[in-house]
């Protein structure tokens, strides 16, 4: 169930499947196609329905939650994740400002670098400051030992996903490599240096 999940969650699962127009005529969509009559969105709509229903059914059943638990679970992870992600968005411009101020045709300015620098521990302390509301939030409905299953299940699933970006952009790298070392492109072993007559000069 969780492997399923985890797939769906791919954000190339959607792209990868062909309408059911292009299917009908022989051929698959290509890049960026959609299917006429607004499909393709119905379709990321559809998805995501699925992963919801999906997603809810582990917590359920991992967790032992009740209706009103769940209910409870998905506000605070929703909530929980926008910060996330404008915490997340505010170290990426933040780290680039950085690259741009260092990589300037022109010399940096050291207070703008200064100041950048002393904005990333204070995101830091607001990324320690929302883990701790979480925590206190799901506190309210959630036994210790669920809260506990539930950080093991999303680290299961955090590790899922990243391996699987690794594996599609590993995967053509390593059949280059495998090529050049078995096959046809093996290099021949090299005979072992033949021995003269003794006293001979080698």
């Amino acid at each position: 169930m969780l492997a399923a999940l985890i797939c769906s969650a791919s954000p190339n699962a959607l792209d990868a499947q062909p309408t059911r127009d292009s299917t009908a005529r022989g051929r698959r969509p290509q890049a960026g196609e959609r299917g006429s009559g607004g499909r393709g969105f119905s379709d990321r709509a559809t998805m995501e329905r699925r992963f919801e229903a999906r997603l809810n059914e582990i917590l359920r059943t991992k967790l032992r939650l009740s209706d009103d638990q769940l209910r409870q679970l998905r506000a605070v992870s929703n909530r929980v994740e926008r910060e996330k992600r404008d915490l997340w968005r505010s170290e990426e411009h933040i780290r680039g400002e950085l690259r741009r101020q260092l990589l300037a045709s022109e010399p940096a300015s050291e207070s703008r670098i200064a100041e950048l620098l002393d904005s990333l521990p204070r995101l830091e302390r607001r990324r320690i400051d929302a883990m701790e509301q979480e925590q206190r939030e799901l506190a309210r409905f959630l036994a210790p030992s669920q809260r506990a299953r539930y950080f093991a299940l999303q680290d299961e699933i955090r590790r899922g996903m990243q391996e699987m970006q690794r594996g599609r952009l590993g995967g053509s790298g390593d059949r280059g490599n495998r090529g050049a070392s078995d096959g046809g492109g093996r290099p021949p072993k090299s005979a072992p240096p033949r021995q003269g007559p003794p006293g001979s000069r080698p």
